[in-house]
C-alpha cells in the first residue's frame, strides 16, 4: 500500500511534534495500522484524500465531515480521527514550506499544535477523542495560517460584500453596501438569528457614475441604512473592494485578551510578513468573531478589552446568531435551561436573552489607511 505518505512511526513523530494529545496518537497509531491492513479501509481513506485534500477542495468549503459507514463501524465515536488522520499526511508538505520560506520549527509548533487542542477540547466536551471542525485545519497543514503570539493571522482575498472608501481631507472611513444586500428596516441583514425575513426590509443600491460613488451608508456598529449617499470622487477614495488582500485574523480560546498585548501582536505579525511574506501587500485586518457581537457593547463596560477590540473595526451587517457567542461563553452542548450565571459576562448574556432580545455575530474590517490599531475612532454617517 504505498500510497500513505506517513509510516506509523512518522505519524508517532508527527504527533508528538504538533503535541498531539498522547491519547488522541494512540488512536491515530491504530489506525495505521487498521487502513495498512484492510483494503476496504484503504480505499475510502485514499479516495478521501484525493478527491478532498490533494484535490485543495478542502480549502474552499466550510462544511461538516461525511463520514463513510464502514468507518463509522470500525473506529465508533473516534471515526473521524480516521479523516484526521489523512489531513496529517499533508504536514512533510507543510514542513517544507515552512522551510522553504524560513520559518522556524518553533513557528511550525506554535501553530499546528492548535489541532491537537481542538482534539482535546472535544474529548474534554463530549468524552470521546474527536475533530469537531475539520473544516478548519486546512489553513494550518497548508501553511496558509500562522499563530504569531496569540493570534492567527492569514492573508485572504475580501468578499467585496461592502466597499471602504476613505476622506483623507476629513480623515474619515465609510463602508457602503454592495449591490443587493437584504436588510431589515432597522439595519440588520436579513436571516439574523435564523429568523423569517421581516417584511418592513430593503434591498441595498450601488452604483459608480463618473463624479460619484453612491450607495446605502453602514454605521460602524454595523446597521445599513435605508437612505443613498453620494460620495465625490474627488474627495473620496475607494480604498476597499472585492479581493483586496487582507490579514484574516483569529482570538484563540487560550489568548490573553488585552489591547496592549494584541497592539504588539499586530506589529509582529507585520513585522512578519514584511519579512517572509513581502508579496503579500494586506490593506489591514478583517474577522468574524463573536467578539464582534454589537450587543456586547451594552452588557460590558467601556473600560472592557474586548468592547475596545471591537470598537477599532467597522462592523457591517451579517446574519448571525447566538450560537457563535454561545459557544465561547458557555460551550456547543450546554442549553439555556441548564446555563449557569456563574460569570458576570454568562449573567448577562442569560439576562439579556431572557429578555427576548437578539444576539448576534457581525464582520468587522480594520484599515491601515485609518491609522494605528488601537488609537482609531469612527464616525457615524449622520455624524458632522
Amino acid at each position: 500500500m504505498e500510497f500513505l505518505l506517513l509510516s506509523k512511526d512518522l505519524t508517532q513523530q508527527y504527533c508528538r511534534k504538533i503535541l498531539m494529545p498522547e491519547g488522541a496518537t494512540e488512536i491515530l497509531l491504530d489506525i495505521t495500522d487498521k487502513i495498512n491492513n484492510d483494503q476496504k479501509l484503504f480505499d475510502i481513506y485514499k479516495e478521501f484524500y484525493m478527491n478532498n485534500i490533494e484535490s485543495g477542495y478542502w480549502t474552499t468549503v466550510w462544511e461538516p465531515l461525511t463520514i463513510h459507514p464502514y468507518v463509522e463501524e470500525v473506529f465508533g465515536n473516534e471515526a473521524s480521527l480516521f479523516y484526521l488522520h489523512a489531513a496529517l499526511q499533508r504536514l512533510p508538505l507543510t514542513e517544507q514550506k515552512y522551510s522553504e520560506r524560513g520559518l522556524s520549527e518553533e513557528l511550525f509548533v506554535e501553530t499546528l499544535r492548535d489541532i491537537g487542542v481542538w482534539v482535546q477540547n472535544a474529548y474534554n466536551l463530549v468524552g470521546y477523542y474527536a475533530i469537531r471542525n475539520f473544516s478548519w485545519i486546512w489553513r494550518h497543514l497548508e501553511a496558509r495560517m500562522f499563530r504569531l503570539s496569540g493570534m492567527q493571522f492569514m492573508a485572504t482575498k475580501f468578499s467585496g460584500v461592502v466597499k471602504g472608501f476613505y476622506n483623507a481631507k476629513e480623515d474619515r472611513f465609510l463602508l457602503l453596501c454592495s449591490e443587493g444586500m437584504e436588510l431589515r428596516a432597522n439595519g440588520d441583514m436579513q436571516g439574523v438569528c435564523k429568523k423569517e425575513k421581516t417584511n418592513d426590509g430593503f434591498v441595498t443600491k450601488y452604483e459608480e457614475t463618473e463624479d460619484y460613488f453612491i450607495g446605502n451608508p453602514i454605521t460602524p456598529i454595523g446597521k445599513g441604512l435605508n437612505k443613498q449617499v453620494k460620495l465625490k470622487k474627488d474627495e473620496w477614495k475607494k480604498v476597499l473592494d472585492k479581493d483586496d488582500t487582507m490579514l484574516e485574523i483569529h482570538i484563540p480560546r487560550d489568548t490573553s485578551f488585552d489591547m496592549e498585548t494584541i497592539k504588539d501582536t499586530y506589529r509582529q505579525a507585520k513585522e512578519f510578513y514584511a519579512t517572509y511574506f513581502p508579496e503579500v501587500e494586506y490593506k489591514g485586518m478583517v474577522c468574524h468573531t463573536w467578539l464582534f457581537t454589537p450587543q456586547l457593547r451594552e452588557m460590558l463596560p467601556p473600560s472592557s478589552n474586548i468592547v475596545k477590540f471591537q470598537q477599532q473595526f467597522y462592523l457591517y451587517p451579517t446574519a448571525g446568531s447566538v450560537r457563535f457567542l454561545w459557544n465561547f461563553v458557555f460551550n456547543e452542548l450546554t442549553e439555556v435551561k441548564d446555563a449557569k450565571p456563574d460569570t458576570s459576562l454568562r449573567k448577562k448574556v442569560l439576562n439579556y436573552l431572557e429578555e427576548d432580545k437578539e444576539i448576534f455575530d457581525m464582520n468587522g474590517i480594520f484599515l491601515e489607511q485609518c491609522g494605528d490599531f488601537g488609537t482609531v475612532s469612527y464616525k457615524n454617517e449622520d455624524e458632522n
